[in-house]
């Protein structure tokens, strides 16, 4: 996985980086919260240069779903 992505679900949610990958959904993770989600969108905005929208933000409610909003963005995932 993306080691940037991970960095940042890391810090935004308090998690360990091993604890983070495609299969964890927002259920798994007790300070995913609306405030938490947020952040975690300003955060990916500044970090990868991107806009999301309303829409993109609803989808993203797991890590495989940040994932393929990303790509579909244009984000460069590469390591």
């Amino acid at each position: 996985m993306n080691k940037r992505l991970v960095a940042i679900l890391a810090e935004v949610f308090g998690l360990r980086e091993s604890e983070i990958h495609p299969g964890l959904e927002k259920a798994d993770v007790g300070t995913w919260d609306s405030l938490k989600q947020m952040d975690l969108v300003v955060s990916l905005e500044k970090e990868y240069g991107i806009a999301l929208e309303i829409p993109d933000i609803l989808r993203m409610m797991s890590v495989a779903g940040i994932l393929a909003v990303l790509e579909e963005k244009g984000a460069d995932l590469g390591n």
